[in-house]
């Protein structure tokens, strides 16, 4: 009990955290038809992660995440301005701007001696849940053996959440008739660009701790799951972050204790077998939406 407490705990707590901040937030965007926002946003973060490295002159985790913010922010709100300016379609301004910043990032690495910046592929892909675990203190309060990454995750909850509550009307509104919604001024012209920048703050937030791979899933995989069982937006919520709850719990559960049952010296990856999850639970969801129609015809 005591190591599924300081060693598997924090990890699950983290994971759901992400979830929370990301699936929230998901749920908007799959409604928008602009799930892959969060995709574009973890390659344009890359020059500002650069950047930060080279002010800093050093591996300083503030002035990375500050650098990353930065360029993610920046990113969506020049896609937001080219897509306003020329009429493009929101994915190809999209594709310009992160296609530039991602390419930006690594003429950065090439041209200015950055290569010794710790960019390892699988942290990057995979995050670092493995590495999340409380540490007690010899002395002092308990919050000081809690991972940094797990107060970076709560934020970027509470951040989604309160976002979400404050302008649930008019996100609503934007999500199902944009138009509509900015003439007659149900949603102010700041909402939009407001949400984008919210995402990427909290795609950079979560970039450390659970990778990119597992940022994208959460983004649009619960909300998926959700979508053929639900016609209210609460409604969808709740599955979506119900479902993607169980999941994240079940993924943890198996790449832990998997191939220690199975008797193998295979290792699974938390964040990799969360993502797995969430995808296979998509098609399942809507193949056991269309069993129900057929059943109640």
């Amino acid at each position: 009990m005591r190591e599924f407490l300081l060693l598997d705990l924090p990890m699950v707590v983290s994971a759901l955290l992400a979830l929370i901040a990301c699936g929230t937030l998901g749920n908007w965007l799959v409604l928008r038809k602009e799930s892959m926002t969060g995709d574009a946003v973890a390659h344009a973060v890359l020059p500002g992660l650069v950047a930060g490295f080279l002010v800093a002159g050093r591996h300083s985790i503030a002035a990375m995440f500050t650098g990353a913010a930065v360029a993610g922010v920046a990113a969506i709100l020049l896609a937001g301005w080219i897509r306003r300016s020329t009429r493009l379609d929101p994915g190809a301004a999209l594709g310009i701007v992160f296609t530039s910043f991602f390419a930006l990032g690594v003429a950065l690495l090439e041209t200015q001696g950055a290569r010794q910046i710790d960019l390892d592929p699988n942290c990057v892909l995979f995050g670092a849940l493995e590495t999340l675990f409380y540490v007690p203190p010899a002395s002092g309060s308990w919050f000081e053996g809690v991972p940094r990454e797990f107060w970076t995750l709560a934020a970027a909850a509470g951040i989604a959440v309160a976002f979400s509550l404050a302008a649930c009307k008019e996100l609503t509104a934007l999500a199902f008739d944009a138009e509509h919604a900015r003439v007659s001024g149900i949603a102010p012209r700041w909402l939009e660009p407001a949400l984008l920048c919210t995402v990427s703050m909290v795609v950079v937030a979560s970039f450390e701790a659970v990778g990119s791979l597992l940022v994208v899933a959460l983004l649009a995989c619960p909300s998926l799951i959700a979508a053929p069982h639900a016609s209210r937006i609460g409604t969808r919520f709740a599955i979506s972050l119900g479902a993607g709850a169980a999941i994240t719990v079940a993924g943890h559960l198996i790449a832990a204790y998997a191939p220690r049952a199975l008797g193998t010296q295979a290792a699974l990856n938390t964040a990799g077998m969360i993502a797995t999850l969430l995808a296979a639970a998509v098609p399942a969801s809507f193949a056991l939406r269309a069993l129900l129609n057929r059943r109640r015809a």
